[in-house]
């Protein structure tokens, strides 16, 4: 059977998102774009007569219906996704209830990367498209959706013999390179048009998503029919272009806000600021240095100020990923250069950096303080972190971030909606625009100018901000560790099996090794169900602390995690082993092991968890603050400064 990874094609396909992330990639096949791409944007020879619009009809997609149609159905399809299937049925009803002058449809491919035979498929019916033409392609793909558990390379050369294609031609026509191109430049096209989700479909450059019913479609087409039918002037092209570019905007800002559509609260504060307090627009963006997909998007920042002038305002974020070694010097930089030399100077250094980035090395940073009006001094300290301020305002940018759930870069937010990653210039566009009817009518409802950011951000969220809980965790009963005296408790809510928690265990040993004396730790046993050797592990670490105490314990806990070794340590014969080394009666470590006497105890735990709304691990609560999820150490050391500044006034007051 064949798979994308098996398939020669595969290196062809970018899976990358245009962001620098160090989250899991999404499930969409964002492919690049190909040299095929022309001066108008549009991907790959048009078809002849074919007007250039944001969803362009190529010369290698399959059609149905007159090239002049009244409405055009552009449908983009996974041959693996199920409601696919059910919007393909769905197309081939609508052919039959319009004619060939009322109704255009184009298929394009969209492989999802969850579902491992899409490529394949779209491959063979590309093959299929470019040998025997677009109703043995419909043919192909009637079959295809409909026999969608049996798709396998064998099937797929079948099914193409079926509709007429010889075998040896197919074969050729499958392993050519352009003919995976040519899927990806459908791919491509979905991309810029802000599409991430199979079935999508544009009817005229209106945005249908999902597998909607015969009746929706049908009424949208009647609209668009009317809508033709009722335009000044006799020119098909002009009137088709100008229809589907009105739907697409309106189409793009739909898409655009289904992505996320949450208002997001996002300071200004002492951050760098490009254009006037009163802009009736503010773009916050989160950018790197480094990241090469924050070059691109910086080019378009200018753009975009070019453009709007004095409606935006831009407020720059930094964001240096640790994986790029010379962005967070180049932030420090930056920093320094906003601190002692303003905006003005802030603006051109950071243009300046992009353009040299990614050849970051000391040297170029300190001629490019230089000439932003630093010392040799200054412009050294600052990138070597001697800059308590510029590291302050760094860490207030991550701490933002951290509130906003901007993972990645570059990351933006315009009037506080989320746009992620180096998009298309318009995608800004769009968003602007729609944020700038936003603001017309506030202004007309008599919001004041300077009024209106704080306005819109009224309602915000901050989701990933700190977040209290409300209940007592109780420590008694349960291995602790560190002073008795901090003025902090750390309680753990952990698995033993699970890989985030054994990586949280080294942040906490990094968090100790900085704060020795400000907090202890509280284990509680949380075994995931899904994880078959947590609940052993968890007894047999509960065991150990009943026959030896909290030292017992932490001596089990170090060793299943294997925090001295490259592996957890879980298996039954190991755990007896670690029982052994430490000390621990056998008979009574296998009762406890082999035996539900300890599940009394780890249930309340889990109870415990569940009443703090932890469904997940690992997950902390640092005084009274809840964190879920392996979170960076950067972010515990925040959390924890929190809690050591809210236990204070209770230490003075107990004095």
């Amino acid at each position: 059977m064949l798979s994308p990874r098996t398939s020669p094609f595969f290196p062809f396909l970018a899976l990358a998102l245009a962001a620098c992330s160090t989250r899991t990639l999404p499930q969409v096949n964002e492919v690049a774009k190909t040299s095929l791409e022309n001066e108008n944007g549009a991907i790959g020879k048009l078809t002849q007569h074919e007007p250039i619009t944001s969803i362009a009809v190529e010369a290698d997609d399959a059609q149905l219906g007159n090239g002049d149609a009244q409405v055009t159905v552009v449908a983009f399809l996974d041959y693996q996704c199920s409601f696919c299937a059910e919007g393909f049925e769905t197309l081939l009803k609508l052919r039959q209830q319009f004619n060939a002058e009322e109704l255009r449809i184009v298929f394009k491919h969209l492989p999802l990367r969850s579902h491992p035979q899409a490529i394949p498929a779209a491959t063979a019916a590309q093959a299929v498209q470019e040998l025997a033409g677009s109703d043995a392609f419909f043919q192909f793909s009637k079959l295809a959706f409909a026999h969608q558990s049996e798709l396998s390379f064998p099937q797929l050369r079948a099914w193409a013999e079926e509709v007429g294609v010889p075998r040896d031609l197919f074969d050729e026509a499958f392993y050519e390179e352009l003919t995976l191109r040519r899927v990806a430049q459908d791919a491509a096209v979905a991309h810029r048009a802000g599409v991430r989700a199979t079935p999508t479909f544009f009817v005229n450059g209106y945005l249908v998503a999902g597998a909607q019913d015969l009746e929706f479609f049908q009424q949208v087409i009647y609209k668009e029919l009317e809508a033709m039918q009722n335009a000044e002037g006799d020119n098909w092209a002009s009137l088709y272009q100008e229809r589907v570019n009105k739907n697409m905007k309106g189409s793009l800002i739909k898409t655009l806000l289904a992505e996320d559509p949450h208002d997001y609260l996002l300071s200004i504060d002492e951050s760098p600021v490009l254009g006037p307090k009163e802009a009736p627009v503010t773009v916050v963006l989160f950018t790197d240095f480094e990241c090469p997909f924050c070059k691109r998007a910086d080019k378009t920042v200018i753009s975009l100020q070019e453009k709007y002038k004095k409606k935006v305002r831009f407020v720059f974020k930094h964001l240096p990923l640790t994986f790029h070694a010379q962005a967070r010097p180049a932030a420090l930089l930056s920093s320094a250069i906003h601190q002692y030399r303003g905006e003005k100077a802030f603006w051109e250094a950071s243009h300046r950096l992009f353009e040299l980035s990614p050849n970051l090395t000391h040297e170029s940073l300190i001629d490019v303080g230089l000439k932003s009006g630093l010392s040799k001094k200054e412009a050294e300290n600052a990138i070597a972190g001697k800059n308590n301020e510029g590291k302050r305002r760094l860490q207030k940018d991550q701490d933002l971030a951290d509130d906003v759930l901007a993972r990645g870069t570059p990351h933006f937010f315009i009037n506080g909606k989320r746009l992620s990653g180096a998009r298309p210039q318009d995608h800004f566009e769009a968003l602007i625009e729609h944020q700038l009817e936003r603001a017309s009518a506030l202004l007309a409802g008599g919001v004041a100018p300077i009024k209106l950011y704080e306005t819109m951000q009224q309602g915000a969220r901050s989701p990933g901000a700190p977040q209290k809980i409300s209940l007592p965790v109780p420590s008694v009963g349960r291995p602790r560790k560190g002073p008795k005296t901090a003025p902090v408790v750390i309680h753990i809510f952990s698995d033993f099996e699970c890989p985030y928690c054994r990586r949280g265990e080294q942040n906490l040993t990094a968090l100790g090794k900085l704060y020795p004396a400000e907090f202890s730790l509280v284990w509680h046993n949380t075994p995931l169900s899904f994880h078959e050797r947590a609940r052993p592990a968890a007894r047999a670490a509960h065991e150990a602390y009943l026959q030896k105490g909290s030292t017992g314990f932490w001596l089990m806990h170090e060793a299943l995690f294997g925090l001295k070794s490259s592996a957890p340590e879980l298996e039954r014969e190991q755990i007896l082993h670690h029982g052994q080394s430490i000390g621990l009666d056998p008979k009574k470590l296998k009762v406890g092991l082999d035996s539900n006497k300890h599940d009394e105890a780890i249930d309340q735990d889990i109870q415990l968890a569940d009443s703090l709304g932890i469904h997940g691990t690992p997950a902390y609560v640092i005084g009274d603050y809840l964190v879920t999820g392996a979170k960076p150490l950067s972010y515990l050391q925040r959390i924890l400064k929190l809690a050591l500044k809210e236990s204070l006034p209770a230490k003075s007051s107990a004095k």
